[in-house]
């Protein structure tokens, strides 16, 4: 088992190697212009919000990096028009989502290892387009093309850590903005979102950052973990530590074959392949098992992949990030209702 595992990972490094090759060349960047300051969108249909701590060059064609800028966050409006990417820096958050042509719930997504800016782009706008929301993506350095693989499982993790303070940062604003009354949140729901690695983000966060002062009022609507690439073995007390939202969902798959090879690698199970006895009384386990086969990345439908999302699994994901309460039945879909779980309810 242990051997296979192993060639498991070569391959899906591989694979993942192949896929940074497409998105990181010269004619990939090609499609993507960083506009002069001064400039303002005339705003498509097609459009996404980054929060980036990336590095920016501006005059280079890879105009941010693959290391983290630990002296703060940039902030991003992406339109995309007659297949290419106009990117807009803003000073805000707040100026970024006024930029956005139409109001919709927001899903705060935070992607796992291997992504540089223009993978993040591409599976920002499938969750855009696949959920109708706006989404504001936490783009963080998860990758060095340049590195081995075992040096970016370490690099990736570094950097989820040192991203924690970055993500703690958004999430203040987003509540202020929610206090304010801000017009770009007033009467839609906001959700977070982390996958995989993206979950060593919101760990650390709520491991050693001061998280009290987002407890004073529940501001996000559903925080969603899925495919959590950390130790199951304790998550329970960083969980119940979260107040600031209606409702918490643990999205889990014991067959998930990355989440496996991150458990060789670290020696733990990882809370997204199957949470350990003591579960975090606050939160929704959902088991994916059934329906999610083999699968890491089963929240959305990849046109590169041929696996696809049952409706059961797409309705589900929708009532998430549409910041709803999201039930689902043993018999018809992926749940199965876990001992000492509290149970989501419409």
């Amino acid at each position: 088992m242990r051997r296979f595992l192993i060639l498991l990972c070569i391959t899906v490094s591989l694979s993942a190697h192949a896929q940074l090759s497409y998105y990181n060349s010269d004619a990939y960047w090609a499609n993507f212009c960083l506009q002069a300051n001064f400039t303002r969108p005339a705003l498509t249909d097609t459009c996404l919000v980054f929060v980036s701590n990336r590095h920016l060059h501006k005059d280079s064609l890879r105009f941010v990096d693959e290391f983290v800028d630990t002296a703060g966050l940039k902030y991003f409006v992406l339109q995309k028009q007659a297949g290419k990417w106009n990117v807009f820096q803003v000073p805000t958050l707040t100026d970024a989502m006024r930029l956005l042509p139409e109001k919709r719930d927001i899903v705060v997504y935070a992607e796992g290892m291997g992504k540089i800016f223009t993978s993040n782009v591409e599976r920002a706008l499938l969750m855009r387009s696949q959920y109708n929301v706006n989404v504001v993506m936490f783009d963080y350095a998860s990758i060095n093309t340049t590195y081995r693989p075992s040096r970016n499982f370490r690099f990736a993790r570094t950097n989820a850590r040192l991203s924690a303070p970055h993500y703690f940062r958004l999430l203040r604003q987003i509540q202020q903005a929610r206090r304010e009354r801000e017009d770009w949140v007033e009467h839609i729901k906001v959700s977070t979102f982390c996958h995989s690695m993206g979950n060593i983000i919101f760990m650390e966060m709520m491991k050693h950052q001061p998280y009290d002062s987002l407890n004073n009022e529940p501001f996000i609507d559903n925080v969603v973990l899925n495919a959590a690439c950390v130790p199951a073995k304790g998550h329970k007390d960083w969980v119940e530590r979260i107040h600031f939202a209606n409702k918490i969902y643990v999205n889990y798959n014991r067959s998930d074959w990355q989440l496996k090879g991150a458990h060789l690698l670290t020696f733990a199970r990882q809370l997204g392949e199957k949470p350990k006895r003591r579960k975090a009384v606050n939160a929704n386990y959902v088991n994916f098992h059934g329906q999610g086969g083999r699968q890491h990345s089963y929240f959305l439908n990849f046109p590169w992949n041929d696996y696809r999302m049952t409706p059961e699994m797409k309705d589900y994901f929708a009532e998430l990030f549409g910041g709803n309460p999201a039930v689902l039945e043993e018999e018809k879909t992926l749940a199965k209702k876990q001992p000492g779980a509290q149970e989501s309810v419409n």
